[in-house]
């Protein structure tokens, strides 16, 4: 009966979607699968129903805000080409009078219905959980319908965003088909087809150039209004583009050069056969060059282009990074729908949300207000458990652990660093290899080009098939021994198809040491105020497993800055969480000082902890 449910089920654009639950919740089953296609799953639980709610509320407030940004933009733009310093109330009234018409709002539909889909794909990709590929090019294979799809939907942006502009310039600027002065007949018009396919190169030029990546969201320092996050990012976001779009101005005026000819000669096969306004490619060039109108429309449509797909990376990052109060506390009397911030923080499947859980359970730590603090530190009635605390405890120790261990498994094998020159009266003496080091090397530049030593011994044949056998067998090992070889030879090879030591480091580093970083101030800021907040000591028989933990990631951390890792790639995150380790360190030992010897266990951390508790650490 299950299998003749699944047969009859109606082939979907997106799969994962159930058609009847479309109109209910369009979005929310839109963003359930991580992956682009792939195929149905089973229902979601009521834990990621609560997070993925969470996270389409800020995603249809960012594509509406992002619709009513193409409004802004057009303003900025009518008053741009409508300017008259002789007449400059009669221009601004002409422009709302304009902006208020029935036509731009008419005129925008395609425009707001390529943002909308654009918004859908960026929300995809914010939803997709971080995985750690071993190679670049298995990156590029698993990114590859991702990255499509995002530059299919810059390019449409920008070819809807010109089309749109377009439609208030002149008829020379703005019609597809001219009347030819000369023979009247229609002529497929080169200005407008230029401006057109500027905007479908702006977009892609900003994909390409830019490399954006929606899911990485910086959550802002000191919070501010949403209004003054957008404000502060308008002018420089509309500086930073200017600048940019001279350059690519340029850059499409030789694209353009290079291929108008092939390109208008296909547009006008396609559109029946129009005869071109120009069949030298090299006047068409130069009526472009010297229309100094036409090359002041290309620069302002590029820097609207990507001022428009810039900022709605800015409107995304505002609305995702807003905090967001996760549940400490359930209670068996009433029933309790919100997700508790211990779930959040065990939450893979989606990063943005274990972040936003980082950041409530920061705020929770360093707040002045006790409020929530005492629910952490409360205990359960009945019964007289302190499961608020256990939770998030559990949560935050498996996610150190966790981090340590694959961090330290992942330096494994990489060699320290050489030993630094010795200084001598005169000059500087370098140590030599040794003669097994050499004997080493040259055993592998043998064996990379294929050299083989005469002392090797061969095996005799006992009769001469099996010697042919055994001849013709050796002879293809080595073909296809030399072929790999050449393969490694070809530039280029090691850095798509082999993985290299440091990669798996890089990757905690720079992509889940954030969230470490925040777990760990957060956990000895909650521990360091419990001293006096913490009534019912719910933390006490916990402190000594928390400084052990901190101790183990402080040494992981210290190994890195003793091996030959390229740390300048993850030199941000690295010195981020060094210093995060060691503040977290020192924060306890000051507000538990007098009591470190009672408090910790392990001979090892409490010798560890002296280096801290007299302020002599390095």
């Amino acid at each position: 009966m299950q299998a003749n449910s699944q047969s009859a089920r109606p082939l979907l654009l997106f799969p994962g979607i159930k058609q009847a639950d479309l109109a209910d919740d369009i979005f929310s089953h839109l963003f359930y699968n991580s992956e682009l296609q792939i195929p149905a799953m089973d229902p979601v639980g009521s834990k990621d129903l609560a997070f993925r709610k969470i996270c389409t509320e800020r995603f249809i407030l960012s594509i509406c805000y992002s619709l009513l940004q193409q409004y802004l933009l057009v303003t900025i733009f009518l008053l741009f080409i409508n300017f008259s310093i002789l007449h400059p109330i009669s221009w601004i009234i002409g422009t709302v009078r304009l902006l208020v018409s029935f036509y731009p709002w008419i005129a925008s539909v395609p425009l707001a219905a390529a943002v909308t889909v654009h918004g859908i794909v960026l929300a995809k990709s914010c939803l997709l959980e971080s995985r750690y590929h071993s190679t670049y090019f298995l990156k590029l294979y698993r990114n590859f319908i991702q990255r499509s799809v995002l530059l299919l939907t810059n390019g449409t942006i920008g070819c809807l965003t010109a089309w749109l502009y377009t439609r208030f310039l002149r008829d020379e600027y703005r019609l597809l088909f001219l009347t030819s002065e000369q023979d009247e007949t229609v002529v497929l018009n080169d200005r407008f087809v230029y401006l057109l396919m500027s905007g479908v190169f702006g977009g892609s030029y900003y994909f390409v150039k830019e490399h954006p990546n929606p899911g990485a969201a910086d959550f802002p320092i000191i919070l501010l209004p949403k209004v003054a996050q957008y404000g502060n990012n308008l002018s420089s976001v509309f500086t930073k583009s200017m600048k940019k779009s001279v350059i690519g101005m340029f850059i499409y005026m030789s694209f353009y050069y290079t291929f108008s000819y092939l390109f208008r000669q296909k547009l006008a096969s396609l559109l029946g056969g129009v005869r071109l306004q120009g069949d030298s490619t090299l006047y068409s060039f130069c009526n472009v060059v010297m229309d100094i109108r036409l090359l002041l429309y290309t620069w302002l449509f590029s820097a609207l282009i990507l001022s428009n797909i810039h900022l709605m990376h800015v409107l995304f990052r505002i609305f995702l990074t807003e905090p967001q109060h996760f549940s400490l506390e359930t209670s068996i009397f009433q029933a309790n729908d919100e997700p508790l911030l211990a779930d959040a923080l065990a939450y893979k499947q989606i990063p943005i949300v274990q972040q936003l859980a980082a950041e409530d359970l920061c705020a929770i730590a360093e707040a002045q207000d006790n409020l929530r603090r005492k629910q952490l530190f409360a205990l359960t009635v009945p019964g007289g458990h302190p499961n608020n605390w256990r939770k998030v405890y559990e949560v935050c120790m498996k996610l150190i652990g966790d981090f340590t261990q694959e961090l330290d498994l992942s330096i494994e094998g990489i060699e320290p660093k050489p030993a630094p020159p010795m200084v001598l009266m005169g000059g500087v003496l370098r140590p030599t290899a040794s003669m097994d080091k050499e004997r080493f090397m040259k055993k592998q530049y043998n064996q990379n080009f294929g050299i083989r030593s005469l002392s090797t011994p061969t095996l005799a044949g006992t009769n001469g098939n099996s010697e042919h056998h055994a001849k013709f067998h050796g002879k293809a090992v080595e073909h296809v021994i030399s072929l790999a070889m050449m393969l490694k030879r070809v530039p280029g090879y090691d850095f798509l198809f082999v993985e290299s030591k440091s990669s798996k480091s890089y990757y905690l580093l720079s992509i889940q040491s954030q969230l470490i970083v925040k777990v760990t101030q957060s956990l000895v800021a909650i521990a360091s105020r419990s001293l006096a907040e913490d009534t019912y000591g719910v933390l006490q028989n916990d402190l000594p497993c928390i400084v052990h933990t901190l101790l183990e990631l402080k040494k992981v951390v210290d190994k890195i800055g003793s091996i030959n890792l390229d740390v300048k790639r993850v030199d941000r995150n690295y010195i981020a969480l060094k210093g995060a380790v060691k503040k977290s360190l020192y924060r306890f030992t000051t507000a538990f000082g007098p009591y470190i010897k009672h408090l910790v266990i392990e001979p090892d951390d409490i010798k560890a902890l002296q280096a801290f508790v007299n302020f002599r650490e390095v």
